[in-house]
């Protein structure tokens, strides 16, 4: 499912508003981003998977273990998370998407100082990508502290609020799944066996579907 969370709930690394204006999402190619978190992350348990014809299609679940991907495919989803973040490179409100590799640099900023990154009185954190494909590496850092400006507050009001993340990563029930990764003709015969990526973005695949 996905469901706002408190950066606690964030899992470890090594571990298992009004009307919104178009959603833009951050695609972490090779540089470095660095992002302004906007209000609280949500959790969700994510497919991504490349069918026959190489395209990527992904889906969000109900439950990580009890769904029929995961039962008729052998396919274990992804722990995702999402926020709302400012890009820094050009000022515009983006939707950034990511595992823990990502967010739980969020989180231990939040457990060490208490202090809510995505709140008004937030934080920078700076993402630093290197490498494409397999061999693609994310290290996140914080950057600085900081205030919304009025200017930065009057944009996010005037686009209607914040994306909301909710209803972008909506669950696709158990009986639609299978259909909208594989497509009707592998659910009848449910011998597909498609390329899943992996859960740090170590694979080339969309992140905005």
């Amino acid at each position: 499912m996905s469901m706002l969370i408190d950066w606690k709930d964030v899992g470890d690394e090594g571990g298992k508003g009004g009307k919104s204006g178009k959603s833009d999402f951050l695609r972490l190619n090779a540089g470095t981003h660095v992002v302004r978190l906007l209000g609280p992350p949500i959790a969700m348990n994510k497919f991504m998977v490349q069918g026959q014809d190489q395209r990527w299609r992904s889906a969000v679940c109900e439950d990580a273990e009890n769904n029929p991907v995961t039962k008729n495919h052998g396919l274990d989803p992804s722990e995702r998370y999402a926020i709302n973040v400012i890009d820094r490179a050009d000022g515009s409100l983006k939707i950034l998407e990511g595992g823990v590799k990502v967010f739980g640099e969020f989180k231990k900023y939040f457990t060490m100082t208490g202090n809510n990154p995505g709140a008004t009185d937030g934080a920078d954190f700076k993402i630093v990508v290197t490498g494409a494909g397999r061999s693609k590496k994310i290290v996140t850092t914080f950057d600085r502290k900081n205030s919304l400006t009025e200017d930065e507050i009057a944009y996010v009001k005037g686009r209607g609020g914040l994306n909301k993340l909710q209803d972008i990563f909506k669950v696709t029930p158990n009986d639609e799944l299978e259909a909208k990764l594989f497509g009707e003709e592998v659910v009848a015969s449910v011998s597909s066996s498609p390329q899943t990526a992996s859960a740090d973005l170590g694979m080339e695949a969309p992140t905005s579907n």
